[in-house]
């Protein structure tokens, strides 16, 4: 079985490599298909990554012995963090290899201990604090997130003098309004130093925003302050799993002594009968394999919430070196292609290619269990990271190959189709191609959020023409009850339903998009009244008054005009918009 996935995978691998690096070169110019600052879905200007592997760096105003925290890739190749024997030479700071074969083995032994956590930060943190918690969460950790855990009817200080009573450790975000007097987050620290009078090895201190060091309490002053220079989530989960509170040391010799209680019991002759040993064994699998689901949940979850790189890290670890479930492998390739979906590009500091090397090898490793919607599920990721790549201006392998095995596999599968079409919209010349593609993986009803992204990403931005298309989009998406993104309806406002109704060969165009009383109720939906910017507001009235004009409403549409006009001269204002005003209502004075 290992041997077929093997080549399996290896085939896949080869057929890329041979697409990427032909000689024929009709690949080698597909950057400049792209225009730069071009994004993957819907044409905003700026892209997003998540990093996973940031440098951690303490604060340098401690005279005690510092070190940096390992990142998890650090973490696992057995580099610990010292302060002995260590080559200060070294690029990236001071380090050492671990003392002993296993040393570092132990340490990540003892790091997997869950431990119970109070997570104390300030109000305007939270999204932040809830990213944290999922990934701790993820590691086996209890977390009591501040005043969120609260239940109804439950006394505030008591509740949460209990919590940071009952914890092993505590992470403190500190911001400026964290250490600030009076504040809920220097309450929770008081009670902290009641529990642990010394708060090395149980308060992780983790400055999220620039805060003067002479702020700080003095409690704080004791220990090290984090300060994340990359992406803050994993460095603050790496940096709890080097935490090693009593609570965690008197666990540990409690199963020392329990071991020792077994050997002492063998050595006395009690046998333990085969039937009994298989059975415990058997309980102890099933146990780790809840384990293992109830963190590749968590995982999921994370992913799903933004946290693509966190999550992949955590789900790689499930998988490394073991047999996992099938829900464990379907969690981490769901996550690669939620990830892909998701990607964005940051000039500067990450690239589509980095990613996608990420997420490639977990695609191609799931292609030889996998078979007709799931592999084609799988293929048409492994087209979407190539298409990626070309973005970047690096040579690749055709994703159309891909899309085509895919669609072999499910003639309507969502994504093969919707990522063919994007890509011909954005190579130009095949509008017509595109939306009879984008039609089926319409009709598919699956991940419908992404289809209508592919289909604003593409249409708005180009001509007159796609944009009449994307004004069709929104109104299928307002008879279907779909919900709109705010940034799609911006997009259609710059593109299709703002300004560009003030050129006549534009209006003519656009109107024939959809029935006039049917255009102009996906207008009303898009912008209604109550919710129009003051910015927009003059123009959006000039629209409506058009709409109104074209649905046969002259009475409607000459009194929007006539305000209009009115309005604008008193302010005296002139230009384009006051213009286009006085046509339309001379338009409608005529018999």
């Amino acid at each position: 079985m290992r041997s077929a996935m093997a080549g399996a995978i290896a085939n896949e691998q080869l057929m890329l490599q041979q697409q990427r690096f032909r000689s024929d070169g009709t690949h080698a110019t597909g950057a400049q298909e792209f225009h730069e600052g071009d994004q993957q879905v819907d044409g905003e200007d700026e892209e997003f990554a998540h990093g996973t592997n940031r440098i951690k760096t303490a604060s340098a105003r401690k005279t005690a012995p510092r070190w940096r925290i390992p990142s998890y890739y650090e973490f696992a190749t057995d580099r610990v963090a010292d302060d002995r024997d260590c080559d200060a030479d070294r690029p990236g700071g001071h380090w050492c290899e671990a003392k002993k074969p296993g040393h570092a083995d132990a340490l990540r032994e003892s790091a997997r201990l869950p431990m119970k956590l109070f997570l104390s930060y300030p109000s305007a943190h939270r999204e932040l604090a809830e990213r944290l918690t999922l990934a701790l969460e993820a590691e086996g950790h209890e977390v009591f997130i501040d005043r969120a855990d609260l239940k109804a009817g439950e006394s505030f200080h008591q509740t949460l003098r209990e919590a940071i009573l009952g914890a092993d450790a505590m992470v403190f975000l500190v911001t400026p309004e964290a250490v600030a007097s009076g504040s809920y987050a220097l309450a929770e620290l008081n009670i902290a130093q009641q529990r642990w009078r010394r708060p090395s090895g149980h308060v992780l201190p983790v400055m999220v925003v620039d805060t003067p060091i002479a702020a700080l309490p003095s409690y704080l002053s004791a220990v090290t302050v984090l300060q994340p220079r990359g992406e803050a989530v994993a460095e603050i989960v790496a940096a709890v799993a080097l935490l090693t509170p009593p609570a965690t040391r008197r666990r540990l010799r409690i199963a020392a002594v329990a071991a020792l209680g077994l050997v002492a019991l063998a050595a006395v002759g009690i046998v333990v009968s085969r039937h009994s040993q298989q059975s415990r064994a058997e309980q102890a699998r099933l146990e780790a394999q809840q384990r293992d689901l109830a963190q590749a949940a968590s995982a999921r979850e994370l992913c799903d919430s933004g946290g693509h790189a966190v999550a992949m890290v955590q789900l790689n670890e499930l998988v490394a070196g073991r047999q996992p479930p099938a829900q464990v492998l379907d969690a981490r390739e769901d996550c690669a292609m939620r990830w892909l979906r998701e990607m964005r590009a940051t000039a500067g500091r990450t690239t589509f290619t980095e990613q996608v090397a990420q997420t490639q090898p977990v695609l191609l490793q799931g292609l030889p269990r996998a078979s007709g919607a799931r592999a084609a599920d799988l293929r048409s990721h492994i087209g979407w990271g190539e298409y990626l790549r070309g973005r970047d201006g690096a040579a690749g392998a055709d994703p159309v190959a891909h899309w085509r095995r895919a669609l072999a596999d499910d003639a309507d599968n969502v994504y093969a189709n919707a990522m063919w079409a994007r890509q011909m919209l954005n190579r130009g010349g095949r509008f017509h191609e595109a939306k009879t593609l984008f039609a089926k993986a319409e009709a598919s009803a699956r991940d419908r959020p992404f289809v209508r992204a592919l289909q604003f990403g593409g249409t708005l931005g180009g001509n007159i023409e796609t944009a009449r298309y994307a004004v069709v989009v929104a109104d299928q998406m307002r008879r279907g009850g779909e919900a709109i993104e705010q940034h799609h309806r911006d997009a259609l406002w710059s593109g299709a339903l703002g300004a560009s109704l003030m050129h006549a060969d534009a209006r003519a165009t656009l109107f024939t998009a959809l029935p006039p009383a049917q255009l102009l109720e996906t207008f009303d939906w898009l912008y209604p009244d109550a919710e129009v910017r003051d910015e927009r507001r003059m123009l959006w009235r000039f629209v409506r008054a058009t709409l109104l004009a074209n649905n046969g409403d002259r009475v409607a549409a000459r009194a929007g005009f006539e305000s209009l006009v009115a309005e604008l001269r008193a302010a005296n204002r002139s230009g384009r918009l006051l213009d286009e005003a006085q046509h339309g209502l001379d338009r409608l004075r005529q018999p």
